[in-house]
């Protein structure tokens, strides 16, 4: 019960009369304590309304003009953004049909050719596969039997017997098909729901313009852009197994079944130095193609002060341009651009 009536401020006079109102009960109640007259269980139950009126005075007093009195918000310095301070790259620089160089401590974007494009992402589908992956935790020193499927595979065959860790290297190193299959597998979920928690995953991370249908990037419906690609590079290197598997150089894989040993090479030309490049630090980078997509590549790298961009490559039209490319995109930014103090 409340007996001021509906809550709203109330005006200087009817807060005075609240407050004669609650006097009074409280001399009221003081007489009949004086002459020793007990209050009956229904005058309790008003008093107690009483006080609870009175406990919230304060907040209607707190009150000016009608409104809640609210401190201003700090003010947030904004972020210091690379400064162009040479020319801006044409876009017959390069063969891909598509482009993004971001800053990563910012996010700034410090060139850009159809960023927005949807194109087929082949290979660097994986990288997702592998962050759902992740999420399920899975047993590493555990074994498994390589999937039957009939996918173009250079690294294993069905039936071979690999634990996780080893699946894990052949799919990110030397981007095995049958490896990362067996691995979708292997963590509990039907392969539906397996894409599908891609999908979902995707829209978490804001990749709006991205689209699953598999977990190899074999299928030219896995579809992006190279603005997404730049995010999901970002989120997988947030994660130490992505990056350490991403930077391995060469791995081994032992078949007991075939009594032999297979050896892969990292994909990425870049950090195998088998494309030339002074790119001070490479931190990660994958690959990826099919016909429909054309040469892909997504790069992390670093300069000496420290400063790091993500370049994605979509669409270079031969192997070794997207290596060149992503190098020669890397090399224009820290060239022209100035970084603040």
């Amino acid at each position: 019960m409340n007996i001021f009536g509906p809550e709203k401020p109330l005006s200087d006079s009817n807060l005075w009369r609240a407050i004669v109102a609650v006097a009074s009960v409280v001399i009221g109640t003081g007489v009949i304590l004086v002459w020793g007259k007990l209050p009956q269980p229904s005058e309790l139950v008003e008093l107690s309304v009483v006080f609870e009126t009175v406990q919230s005075l304060p907040r209607v007093w707190g009150k000016t003009g009608g409104d809640v009195v609210i401190a201003p918000p700090v003010a947030v310095e904004p972020p210091q953004l690379p400064e162009l301070i040479g020319t801006m790259l044409s876009a017959e620089t390069f063969s891909a049909k598509s482009i993004i160089v971001k800053d990563d401590a910012t996010g700034a974007v410090l060139y850009r050719q159809a960023e927005y494009e949807e194109r087929p992402m082949a290979s660097l589908t994986k990288l997702m596969s592998a962050l759902v992956i992740l999420e399920k935790a899975p047993r590493w020193s555990s074994s498994t039997q390589v999937v039957g499927d009939d996918i173009i595979d250079t690294h294993m065959y069905a039936g071979d017997t690999h634990t996780l860790d080893q699946l894990w290297h052949a799919a990110l190193i030397g981007s095995s098909n049958k490896a990362i299959y067996t691995l979708a597998d292997a963590v509990g979920w039907p392969r539906a729901a397996f894409v599908e928690r891609m999908n979902e995953k995707a829209r978490e991370l804001g990749m709006a313009n991205t689209v699953f249908v598999d977990p190899t990037g074999l299928d030219a419906g896995n579809v992006s852009t190279a603005s997404d690609l730049a995010i999901i590079m970002q989120e997988a290197m947030r994660h130490e197994r992505i990056r350490n598997a991403l930077l391995t150089k060469e791995y081994s894989l032992y078949s007991t079944e075939r009594g032999k040993e297979h050896h892969l090479w990292n994909t990425n030309w870049l950090l195998l130095g088998w494309i030339p490049s002074e790119l001070r630090e490479i931190r990660g980078g994958k690959t990826g193609y099919i016909p429909e997509s054309g040469y892909n590549f997504v790069l992390q790298t670093a300069d000496q002060a420290g400063h790091a961009l993500t370049v994605v490559i979509l669409g270079a039209t031969t192997h070794e341009a997207r290596f060149t490319e992503a190098r020669d995109a890397a090399e224009w930014v820290w060239a022209n651009y100035r970084w603040p103090e």
